[in-house]
């Protein structure tokens, strides 16, 4: 049996229009969809922020908890 696929938030956000401009062509010039950009910006700027401790330890830590469960959930289905 498959593992149930995580439900996605989704999330609104505004962005200046040059940065829009700037977002979109890089999807198009892609063939992507201006979605899956901004999303790989998202997750490398996270990481990065991450990295050198910018997002406050508890954050990190409620995040890796969070991880925890879903590895532990994920364990458990047969």
């Amino acid at each position: 049996m498959a593992p149930q696929r995580e439900n996605q938030v989704k999330l609104t956000v505004s962005v200046p229009p040059s940065l829009h401009v700037l977002l979109r062509s890089w999807a198009q010039c892609e063939g992507r969809e201006l979605t899956s950009v901004v999303l790989q910006c998202v997750e490398l700027s996270v990481r990065q922020l991450k990295s050198n401790g910018s997002i406050p330890a508890g954050a990190v830590r409620n995040y890796e908890v969070a991880c925890e469960e879903r590895l532990a959930a994920g364990s458990a289905t047969p």
